[in-house]
């Protein structure tokens, strides 16, 4: 009687995901999203982009916390599905996560990042940084640069929003990663 009980636990759960995973993209439905469809062939060849093994997901994760946190607006799934072939992470899980910044809150995530990488940027020390920030003002920001700001501050910004979303990318995924591989060992 114990196995019923088990049997249809676990009948439960496969429902439960299958009804979650039914929308996202899969082996059998690539053709229908047009971004993914770019990389159909070599999606189907390749396992690891499919697979919920936690030597997959864990790097998903880290990829996909760190991509939607980047100032990269617009071409995150893109870069995201390029990061799951290099990566060999799950393609489900890291554009999933670019769903995270959305246009409302890409002001949010972005003002975290800035203040994030701004505070390491004083811990790190004013002369590295400023070595840093020189040789980007050398180049020539004329054009679309100057439509926004100024080049010398656009770098400034850029550079401390990337390493604030590196550091809070790694610090969410270290999170995700430990609840997933928790989540992994009770199942």
């Amino acid at each position: 009687m114990e196995s019923d009980r088990d049997r249809e636990k676990h009948r439960r759960r496969v429902r439960l995901v299958k009804r979650l995973l039914r929308h996202m993209p899969r082996r059998g439905n690539l053709h229908r999203y047009p971004i993914l469809r770019c990389f159909e062939r070599q999606a189907r060849q390749r396992g690891y982009l499919w697979s919920f093994r936690v030597r997959e997901v864990v790097p998903a994760l880290y990829v996909g916390w760190i991509l939607t946190l980047t100032p990269i607006l617009s071409l995150h799934i893109f870069v995201a599905c390029l990061l799951s072939f290099i990566f060999r992470a799950n393609i489900m899980i890291v554009v999933l996560l670019q769903f995270v910044s959305m246009p409302w809150t890409v002001p949010i995530l972005w003002y975290a990042d800035y203040k994030v990488g701004a505070f390491f940027v004083e811990v790190l020390g004013t002369p590295q940084v400023e070595a840093i920030r020189r040789s980007y003002a050398q180049v020539s920001f004329k054009g679309i640069g100057d439509l926004f700001i100024h080049g010398d501050q656009w770098v400034r910004w850029f550079f401390t929003t990337t390493l604030g979303a590196i550091i809070l990318g790694m610090f969410l995924g270290h999170i995700s990663a430990a609840i997933y591989r928790y989540l992994a060992k009770r199942s």
